[in-house]
């Protein structure tokens, strides 16, 4: 009788150590930013931010982009090597707080193909 009360008081304990490790438990939240009053942001803030992000996006690192600000709306300009970098530079743009819109001026470089080689007409 004794064995058997040990054993079920055993098998309890080892089933509570199971079900107390909650691994669907909620993870602790990363704090959030303060929210930025954009009535005291000026339009040179906001394009010196949109420049810093576009700077920092791996993507779009040594590409001739320049940010320009009036009254929230952003405009890009300069030129990109790829369009997908275009629509890159759209996207972390209206990712800046405080951005009410983006017009994307950019241009995507045209790679020129080798010049195709003539034929002579020597051996006719």
């Amino acid at each position: 009788m004794r064995r058997t009360l040990v054993a079920v008081l055993v098998l309890l304990l080892m089933c509570g150590a199971v079900f107390a490790q909650n691994k669907n438990a909620a993870k602790p939240k990363k704090p959030k930013a303060p929210p930025v009053d954009c009535s005291t942001v000026d339009d040179v803030t906001l394009a010196n931010n949109v420049s810093e992000r576009i700077a920092a996006a791996p993507s779009l690192k040594g590409q001739a982009i320049t940010a320009t600000a009036d009254g929230g709306v952003v405009t890009l300009t300069g030129k990109v090597k790829t369009g997908s970098n275009k629509g890159t530079a759209t996207r972390v743009a209206k990712a800046v707080k405080c951005v009410k819109s983006v017009t994307n001026k950019l241009e995507v470089e045209m790679k020129t193909a080798p010049a195709a080689k003539k034929k002579s007409n020597k051996n006719m």
